[in-house]
C-alpha cells in the first residue's frame, strides 16, 4: 500500500481562470482539521525519506519561502524541508501538504536554472495548501464513492475517471494561476515558471490521456496569457541560486 502521503503528488484542480477563488468549493474538512491531516501525512512523509543536511540550503529555501508566503491570502503558517529523494514526479514538484508543509526534492534544485524558475514550483506547491486542493479532491473522492455506491446495483462501474482526472487538472491549473499572481508580487519574474514547465514537462505524447497536468502546451499557453495581464513589475534575484545549487550538488 503506498503512504497516504502519496496522493498530494496527483496534480488537482478547478476550471476557468475566471472562476478563481482560493479554496472555495465543497470541503469536509475544517482548517483545523486539514491542518492536523497534514501534520500526520508530513510526519509520515518524513519516516519515508531522508532530509538533505545542508543548513545554506535549507536556510535559502525557508528565505525564499518566506517572500512567497508573505504574499498570499489566508494567514497559513508554512514549513519548508529539503529530502534527498526523487518526489514530484515529472517535474520535480515540491510536495504540498495540508496545513502548510513543504517537502523540496533536491532534483529541483539542479532542474532549475534559475531563482526564478525555483520560486515558481515553490510558489506553485504554495498555491495548493492555500487553495486547499488536497482536501478538497479528498472530498471530491468521497462524494464520487457514495454517488458510485448509489448507482453501483444497477449501473456497475459507473465512476469517472475522467470527470476527476478534469477536476485535478483544474486545480493544477489554478495553482499555476496563483504562483503567478504571487511571483510577481514578491519579485520574482513569473515567467520563470514557464520557463521551467516548457523545458521540464514531457512533451505531448501518448501519456496526455492519463496524466494529471493538464497539457503542456495548452497550460503554457494560459500561463504566458497571465502573465500578459500582470501589470509591468520590477523584478531582482537574489543572486543566491547558483551557490545553493552547486552545494546541493555535493551534498545530494
Amino acid at each position: 500500500m503506498r503512504p497516504i502521503w502519496c496522493v498530494v503528488l496527483v496534480a488537482l484542480g478547478v476550471a476557468q481562470a475566471q472562476q478563481y477563488r482560493s479554496g472555495q468549493g465543497v470541503n469536509f474538512y475544517s482548517r483545523d482539521k486539514g491542518i492536523a491531516l497534514g501534520q500526520r501525512l508530513a510526519q509520515e512523509f518524513r519516516q519515508a525519506t531522508t532530509p538533505l543536511d545542508g543548513a545554506a540550503v535549507n536556510d535559502y529555501v525557508r528565505r525564499v519561502g518566506a517572500n512567497l508566503a508573505a504574499q498570499l491570502p489566508g494567514g497559513w503558517t508554512f514549513t519548508f524541508e529539503t529530502v534527498r529523494e526523487h518526489q514530484g514526479g515529472a517535474t520535480d514538484e515540491p510536495v504540498a501538504l495540508p496545513g502548510g508543509p513543504i517537502f523540496v526534492p533536491a532534483d529541483l534544485f539542479v532542474t532549475a536554472q534559475t531563482e526564478a524558475e525555483f520560486a515558481g514550483m515553490l510558489a506553485h506547491a504554495m498555491a495548493h495548501v492555500v487553495a486547499r486542493h488536497y482536501t478538497r479532491q479528498a472530498t471530491k473522492e468521497d462524494l464520487g464513492a457514495i454517488h458510485t455506491a448509489s448507482l453501483s446495483f444497477s449501473t456497475p462501474g459507473t465512476a469517472s475517471p475522467a470527470g476527476l482526472l478534469a477536476y485535478r487538472r483544474g486545480m493544477e491549473s489554478e495553482a499555476d494561476y496563483l504562483a503567478i499572481q504571487t511571483m510577481a508580487a514578491a519579485g520574482y519574474d513569473p515567467a520563470g515558471l514557464a520557463a521551467y514547465l516548457e523545458r521540464v514537462q514531457p512533451a505531448p505524447g501518448r501519456n496526455d490521456a492519463t496524466s494529471a497536468l493538464p497539457p503542456r502546451n495548452r497550460r503554457l499557453a494560459s500561463i504566458r496569457t497571465e502573465i500578459q495581464n500582470l501589470p509591468a513589475g520590477d523584478y531582482h534575484s537574489s543572486g543566491e541560486f547558483d551557490r545553493v545549487q552547486a552545494d546541493v550538488k555535493r551534498l545530494r
